[in-house]
């Protein structure tokens, strides 16, 4: 998939994400989107909790601001 457009950042930081790219990614509002830089490109994506420690998106426990699934939350107990 290959989709691109030009936006401009305002004077609080924020841009907006083209309709077609929404719709691409299945993101619709109040859907969480994850940014990371990879070098001089930032890199946004449709948002998932993922586990802290080996990153799998079967969430099944939260402390504090961090996700755990079910496997790391028990190798934590048995640690």
């Amino acid at each position: 998939m290959s989709k691109g457009n030009l936006s401009k950042i305002d004077n609080l930081g924020r841009v907006v994400i083209p309709k077609s790219i929404r719709k691409a990614l299945d993101i619709e509002h109040n859907d969480e989107i994850s940014m990371h830089v990879e070098g001089e490109t930032l890199i946004i994506s449709k948002g998932y909790r993922v586990c802290a420690f080996c990153g799998t998106k079967e969430i099944r426990h939260q402390i504090g601001t961090k996700f755990l699934c079910d496997k790391c939350l028990t190798n934590i107990k048995d640690f």
